[in-house]
């Protein structure tokens, strides 16, 4: 895909990165810049997770990306012609006006795969890591990430039913009850037996976005090393068997015809999840479909974003639970404690691990996607878990963040008032591997390490 385009702007999350940029792709980037994320949403960017409205924040609560967050920030450099480029939290693709953007992790190879992207995916997903092939680090295969997101939209979209749609029919029998279609009659009828042709408008489950659903599981389906994601859970198979149960029209070679009867936004009052899934669905089989594949001319954005503090917290989940460590859904407010009466003044720790049914615990954490490694924690970081402490009367605390150096600053503090401490803890990410295998094998030893000295710091 970068050959198909010289120009491709390569970046690092969380990062300032100045460069020159030509004159006919400056103004795309500067609009791009002045964009916020409910802009490109609405014109069919994906982003994981969803954002939020920002008047959902409220106090103590870790709200994430909203609406009015951007992609990045554009500013004039002290070098002439030269520009800063900052990032955020967001890593993926995004192509506008036929400007390739891509973000990478910035544990990533200068020149190689973003091995951390798709571990972290992988591992959120609950997948394992030898199960799917590992693709080359460029815009292609941050899109083949889109595969991996495709179980959690199609549970969330079922879950409130199966999609239903006015459809229009054509009937050819003895108890008309719609409109007759007299051109079809006189050519089906006649001489006249008693049949009558007519057309209906009915609500059916088999339409134009249980198709797409459809076309997409069964692309997953045959691709090699990814049909396993249809069987993740109980409730994957689940749902993938209803779509196929509410699809007896599914026919392969009209993959284009559907695609393009799903050129608008589906919309239901009830069914609030299919519209996600839909423009999920439509980005997998353009990126898989050789008829169908973005290109730079059709599109005037498109692309795949993800919160990687989203996904740096889902995946301390998966490797803390040995340690009987909870993780409360706090991004969906639940598992609030509260420091006060009456529900009153809301936290929403990461992680912590209960000492009784009271709201109590013997440790508390929070997942942290900055660079601590070289920088003390930040006081508002500090004083957040102090709430939390104070609330689950909880006598140690530990920051989790990741670190590119096996040698970090080692940020401890013995606390005043009530007294105990808080650490900041550190999971070292390989930098040096040239296969995938290699880092998974390297960073499960980090894993092992990090559990090992938590489990060390609270006896």
């Amino acid at each position: 895909m970068a050959g198909e385009n010289p120009f491709t702007l390569e970046l690092r999350d969380n990062s300032t990165r100045t460069i020159s940029i030509r004159n006919d792709k400056l103004e795309s980037i500067r609009e791009l810049a002045s964009l916020n994320l409910g802009d490109l949403q609405a014109a069919g960017v994906s982003i994981f997770p969803p954002p939020s409205a920002a008047e959902e924040e409220e106090e103590g609560y870790k709200r994430g990306l909203t609406r009015n967050d951007s992609i990045v920030s554009l500013s004039e450099s002290n070098r002439r012609s030269f520009y800063e480029v900052q990032t955020n939290n967001l890593v993926g693709f995004v192509s506008y006006q036929g400007t390739p953007i891509t973000i990478c992790s910035r544990f990533a190879e200068q020149e190689g795969n973003d091995f951390f992207l798709h571990y972290l995916m992988l591992k959120t997903m609950r997948l394992s890591t030898i199960d799917l092939p590992m693709p080359v680090s460029d815009s292609e295969s941050i899109l083949n990430l889109l595969l991996l997101l495709f179980p959690s939209y199609l549970t969330r979209a079922v879950s409130q039913g199966v999609f239903k749609q006015y459809q229009r029919f054509h009937y050819n029998d003895y108890r008309p009850k719609g409109t007759i279609d007299v051109a079809r009659h006189i050519k089906c009828n006649v001489p006249f037996r008693g049949k009558i042709a007519y057309n209906t408008r009915e609500q059916s489950y088999d339409n134009p976005v249980t198709q797409l659903v459809r076309h997409t599981i069964e692309v997953i389906r045959n691709k090699p090393g990814y049909s396993s994601l249809l069987n993740l859970s109980p409730e994957v198979a689940s749902a993938v068997r209803q779509i196929e149960l509410a699809t007896p029209g599914y026919v392969r070679k009209e993959l284009v015809a559907v695609v393009n009867a799903n050129h608008r936004p589906c919309s239901h009052p009830l069914l609030t999840e299919y519209l996600p899934l839909q423009q999920l669905c439509l980005k997998i089989l353009r990126n898989e479909d050789e008829g169908l594949r973005f290109t730079t001319t059709d599109d005037e954005v498109y692309g795949v974003l993800f919160d990687i503090s989203f996904l740096w917290e889902e995946y301390l989940a998966t490797i803390l639970e040995p340690l009987g460590i909870e993780h409360p859904r706090n991004r969906e407010r639940q598992g609030v404690i509260y420091t006060a009466k009456d529900k009153l003044f809301a936290n929403y720790p990461d992680f912590y691990r209960k000492t009784s049914d009271e709201p109590s615990a013997d440790l508390v954490l929070d997942a942290k996607y900055k660079r601590y490694e070289s920088y003390q924690p930040s006081k508002e970081d500090i004083f957040q878990l102090l709430r939390y402490m104070y609330a689950l009367r909880a006598p140690q605390a530990m920051l989790l963040s990741p670190a590119h150096k096996d040698e970090q600053l080692r940020s401890h503090y013995e606390l005043y008032g009530y007294g105990g401490t808080i650490d900041v803890k550190f999971l070292t990410i390989p930098q040096d591997e040239k296969d995938f295998d290699g880092f998974c094998e390297r960073i499960a030893q980090a894993e092992a390490n990090l559990l090992a000295e938590i489990s060390q710091s609270n006896n």
